[in-house]
């Protein structure tokens, strides 16, 4: 994975002139020559060709709206703002290059996106080349036969730096992959889960902030818990009872039930064993009840951790980080999307990544939402994939040059000032990023909820809950595998 990381860095700087707006001075003004016959220095670009499409329209399927990560995939116009421009420039090149018109339609929500989806395919309409398909949608489809085989289509190059190869990886079974994704929008890095930290609140409690305990290796459950427990203050309220409207106590970190999901895949606990020709569900053993006993230590203490759900927080899907911006809470674990909800906060905050189990842990892992991430497919009902994966292809392309560091630009300056340690822990954090797979193949979905609930009310069922559900699982992975013969 960081092989593959390194090359896109590198692709990044060597095409960054010729794919973002012109070639940069050499620095040396000295007139050239006349004599000089040396032959320009040919301009890398995209290594797979273009074509002609004919003025094509190319028609992406989007979710309409979502308040947690951008959506943004075709910007109707240039607006001024950075990363509208970036990628309304970025399609206006793809669209020169395969002479095509690059279009998006819209289903309301998640679950009209898997009806239109279904919908266009049963009735044999080809009028979605690309599905942008929420992920908690995505092995029922599959497994339906909604899905082209992208493994399948050649001019779709998923071995190449500017795809997702983690991604790529976890959902090849058997040598069909069904999902992908890149930078072609923004969702699945901002589907990432991340931890949100106040810098001055931890000031004041004498803490000190965690960039340098990431790069050290030493940013873990245990030091998160103390932090939380630290950050706990009744503060003139009688109890840690959650007040939204009026309450005085602070509180060490603020998220919800799959925050559970995520603390155990950040601690590399999958609940599969994927070391054989086919997955199988995991016993719980010791290291997993360690680890969720580290979790309850977080989860269960007065003061620690507000959950939005169980503390009946109430607004919309923006109501954490509206709620976070109020100062009372020290941390928040959430999606990466959230960031743009906090660029108004009057507190400087910073960014890490989810933390490891224990200092033994090899490498950090940052798990991607496994609801609602939107996951790049091709519908069935396509009427030529090949075109779909050469759009596709150079799209991914094109982002993979373009788009993260205004990204960075626009979500880590804060009073005119970037945060480079933060933009040093996305990158970590875009290097560790890990799937859940159980979930994306609707395998474990069952399980880790309940594994969840249990974990933020403190009860000691998890073992039991795994145990009862072994068999079916087990059953649906195999079913799975069997569709895919």
């Amino acid at each position: 994975m960081k092989k593959v990381r390194f090359i896109s860095a590198l692709l990044a700087v060597m095409l960054a002139a010729s794919s973002c707006g012109g070639s940069a001075p050499s620095g040396d003004t000295t007139p050239a020559d006349a004599s000089d016959t040396t032959a320009p220095e040919e301009k890398v670009g995209y290594p797979h060709g273009a074509a002609d499409f004919g003025g094509y329209e190319f028609t992406f399927l989007n979710v309409a709206v979502c308040d947690w990560a951008n959506r943004m995939l075709v910007p109707e116009e240039s607006t001024g703002e950075l990363l509208n421009d970036t990628m309304f420039d970025r399609n206006r090149r793809v669209e020169e290059m395969l002479n095509i018109k690059i279009t998006e339609q819209n289903g309301a929500d998640w679950q009209a996106v898997s009806d239109l989806i279904k919908a266009a395919v049963n009735s044999g309409d080809s009028s979605y080349d690309v599905a942008m398909t929420p992920y908690h949608f995505t092995g029922a489809l599959l497994s339906d036969g909604y899905f082209a085989d992208l493994a399948g289509i050649d001019s779709l190059h998923l071995n190449e730096a500017w795809w997702d190869q983690m991604v790529i990886q976890s959902a090849t079974i058997k040598d069909h992959c069904y999902f992908a994704t890149s930078d072609i929008t923004f969702f699945p890095f901002e589907a990432t889960w991340v931890i949100y930290f106040d810098k001055g609140r931890m000031a004041d409690l004498g803490l000190e902030e965690p960039y340098g305990l990431v790069r050290d290796g030493k940013w873990t459950i245990d030091k998160l818990t103390e932090y939380a427990l630290t950050a706990a203050d009744l503060n003139g309220q009688p109890t840690f009872k959650y007040n939204q409207a009026s309450g005085t106590a602070r509180y060490g970190i603020l998220s919800h039930d799959q925050f559970m999901e995520v603390l155990a895949f950040g601690f590399g606990e999958t609940y599969l064993d994927e070391s054989g020709d086919m997955p199988v569900f995991n016993e719980a053993e010791e290291r997993l009840v360690t680890a969720f006993e580290k979790i309850m230590a977080l989860t269960t203490p007065d003061g620690a951790f507000v959950d939005r759900n169980t503390d009946n927080i109430q607004g919309g899907g923006d109501r954490m980080p509206v709620e976070y911006k109020k100062g009372r809470i020290m941390m928040m674990a959430e999606t990466l999307g959230h960031i743009a909800n906090l660029r108004d906060a009057s507190f400087d905050f910073g960014i890490v990544p989810i933390p490891k189990l224990d200092e033994n842990q090899e490498q950090y892992h940052s798990m991607l939402a496994s609801y609602g991430t939107l996951m790049t497919t091709i519908p069935k009902s396509c009427s030529d994939p090949e075109r779909a994966g050469k759009v596709l292809d150079m799209l991914a392309y094109e982002s993979n040059i373009c788009m993260i560091e205004p990204y960075y630009d626009t979500y880590l300056t804060q009073k005119g000032v970037r945060d480079e340690d933060s933009a040093d822990m996305l990158q970590l954090i875009r290097e560790t990023r890990t799937l859940n797979i159980g979930k994306m193949f609707g395998w474990t979905t069952s399980v880790i909820s309940s594994i969840g609930y249990a974990l933020v009310d403190g009860r000691t069922t998890m073992v039991s809950t795994m145990a009862s559900q072994k068999d079916s699982v087990n059953a649906a992975i195999a079913s799975t595998y069997e569709a895919l013969k």
